[in-house]
């Protein structure tokens, strides 16, 4: 079977946290490929289109959840994208005292982060 694509979004403030998953995720196999936003570089419409076009060619996306994501436009904006896109979309919780689910996020589910949890949801894809 293919690998996966999966569109990783998160805060700015919470990139450690992405800097961690996709290397623990690299070192643990093949079955998935992450994607993530474009740099900041480019002016806000194209790195909206950007953000969309990767996310529309993903099969899904994974949302970490942390402490800079209420305050982070962009990545509210990229899990609003997913879900108008009609992405299957989960939030792993990246912090313990910060677990509230983005209203962004819809009727998405968020979760635990344990590779139990995102090899059920790459399953499921």
């Amino acid at each position: 079977m293919a690998p996966k694509t999966v569109f990783l979004a998160c805060a700015e403030q919470d990139e450690l946290y992405r800097d961690v998953f996709t290397a623990q995720w690299a070192r643990s196999g093949d079955q998935a490929r992450f994607l993530d936003p474009p740099e900041d570089g480019a002016d806000a419409q194209r790195w909206r289109r950007d953000v969309r076009e990767r996310i529309r060619g993903s099969d899904g996306v994974i949302a970490l959840i942390g402490g800079g994501t209420a305050v982070s436009s962009a990545a509210r904006w990229q899990l609003s994208c997913a879900v108008a896109e009609g992405k299957p979309l989960l939030g792993l919780w990246v912090e313990a005292e910060h677990r509230r689910k983005p209203v962004e996020m819809g009727p998405a589910r968020c979760e635990s982060w344990t590779w139990e949890n995102i090899g059920d949801f790459l399953d499921r894809l």
